[in-house]
């Protein structure tokens, strides 16, 4: 039975997610058609088989970048081997209960991944208002960066980058002061929706010529009709490994949003029967050529917000997309620029300068995790920023775990060094250093004490043995002592 929540839910949600599907996929390089396939798997297919009954599914702002790699690179049909190479990853992670290990990501990662999804949006979508081709290179779009603003300075634009920019602007704006808004106006009607009304009612109230959504003429005419065979057999090695690292961080994207979701409505979702959802969705999205799916935290925190219970909601928000496709010519009102504010807005919000002054101030290791996502996501792309943070984590954690303390005893030339902690092959370089700054050269007696070391690597024994032997040959007397228990 459907409940009334639902109902009023799906239609926010719905207003929400409509300029945002169109948006996604013209940041994509795409049509905005393949935003709107994604609205409608999203909504739909996700929805019916969700282990994640108020998660909201579809193009994904984040994910936009890595979509324009793969599009520059290997051409949209390149989602079809992209979406279902995702799926069929996912599917596998849902059937071997794997994905609750998808929580394991640092927050310090986390925050470097949005950041910097957010600074790749902020970089493309400018180039989307000034009317010119946007890369899927951080470093191309940075480095073009002083021409566009030397010729916004010097009044070096046309009529029709001028009204872009004043569109964008506009939006931007609007929906800056509809964040802040505190009558009931602000919750029941979504930001995004009234930017782009606005600016739709202006551009045809004042004339101007700019770039306007355009759908096809028969939006259904390509769908299922590709060479499959053909698609696949033009793939290479570096692709696929590529889209392997699409399916880790979109998995990864898909189930913290899970997680918050849970945090915000109380809930308690199926991590690995979400995931599966997502991997079918997905094997869909790719068979229509369509962008990939992705849980999305912005969708399905206003579906909690306006009372969803079930997800019936998602469902019927896909199902609104879905509509539209019917009225073509409604969404031909849409200007390009309003997106392009709207994703500048979300970009900004993304980005979260505060958070940035924060790592900057504090200085400490999360900071260095930060960084790397942060840096490596806006000069390269989103996947590499992911795997150089995981890195540095795990560098970071190899460092905390495995390290030593040593203390220093001496009663004339008889020496005694005690070790606590733990000692792996790691630190032989660290031990070997600071056993030659110990002047064992100047002792007679020196004894080794390893009894409170919590783990010992053979290594370290060994080069501890190949020490006492070296000592031992100059008259020296050694002794090593060592609990057996430790000794791996």
């Amino acid at each position: 039975m459907m409940k009334k929540e639902d109902l009023f839910a799906s239609i926010v949600v719905f207003l929400i997610s409509m300029p945002i599907c169109l948006g996604v996929a013209i940041a994509s390089g795409l049509n905005p058609v393949a935003g709107i396939f994604t609205g409608i798997i999203g909504g739909v297919i996700v929805g019916i088989f969700s282990g994640a009954p108020l998660q909201i599914s579809g193009p994904s702002t984040g994910l936009a970048v890595m979509v324009l790699h793969v599009v520059d690179v290997y051409g949209p049909t390149a989602l079809i081997p992209l979406g279902i190479i995702v799926g069929v990853a996912q599917l596998a992670t849902g059937f071997f209960k794997v994905a609750h290990f998808f929580q394991a990501t640092p927050p310090a990662l986390l925050k470097g991944m949005l950041s910097g999804i957010g600074a790749a949006i902020l970089l493309s979508q400018i180039y989307i208002l000034f009317d010119l081709k946007m890369s899927s290179e951080g470093l191309k779009n940075i480095a073009g960066l002083p021409a566009i603003f030397g010729n916004l300075f010097t009044g070096n634009i046309n009529e029709l980058q001028t009204h872009s920019l004043i569109l964008g602007a506009i939006v931007i704006v609007i929906l800056a002061l509809w964040s802040k808004g505190k009558h009931q106006i602000f919750e029941l009607l979504p930001g995004p929706l009234v930017a782009t009304v606005v600016a739709s009612v202006l551009v045809l109230a004042l004339g101007w010529e700019v770039k306007m959504v355009n759908l096809p003429e028969n939006i259904f005419s390509k769908a299922f009709d590709y060479d499959y065979l053909g698609i696949f057999a033009a793939l290479d090695m570096n692709f696929v490994l590529y889209s392997l690292g699409f399916a880790f961080v979109a998995s990864a994207e898909t189930l913290l949003c899970v997680s918050a979701v849970d945090k915000m409505a109380r809930t308690d979702s199926n991590y690995n029967k979400q995931i599966m959802a997502q991997g079918t969705g997905n094997l869909v999205a790719g068979a229509l050529g369509a962008i990939p799916v992705v849980g999305v935290i912005s969708r399905s925190a206003a579906n909690v917000e306006f009372g969803a219970k079930t997800k019936l909601a998602g469902i019927l928000s896909g199902i609104w997309i879905g509509l539209f496709l019917f009225l073509p010519d409604v969404l031909a009102y849409i200007p390009i620029p309003a997106l392009a504010g709207l994703l500048i807005y979300i970009g900004y919000k993304l980005l979260d300068i505060f958070h940035i002054w924060d790592y900057i101030r504090n200085r400490n290791k999360t900071s260095l995790i930060f960084f790397t996502t942060l840096c490596l996501t806006i000069t390269v792309d989103l996947l590499v920023g992911v795997v150089g943070g995981f890195a540095v984590s795990i560098l970071i954690l190899v460092w905390d775990v495995l390290k030593f303390d040593l203390s220093v005893e001496q009663r004339g030339d008889n020496k005694v060094l005690k070790f606590n902690g733990k000692l792996s092959f790691l630190d032989l370089p660290v031990l070997s250093k600071k056993l030659k700054t110990q002047g064992l050269e100047d002792v007679s007696n020196l004894e080794i004490c390893l009894r409170e070391v919590e783990y010992l690597d053979p290594a370290i024994l060994e080069h501890l043995d190949e020490l006492k032997d070296k000592l031992e040959s100059q008259g020296k007397k050694i002794e090593i002592h060592y609990n057996k228990f430790t000794m791996h």
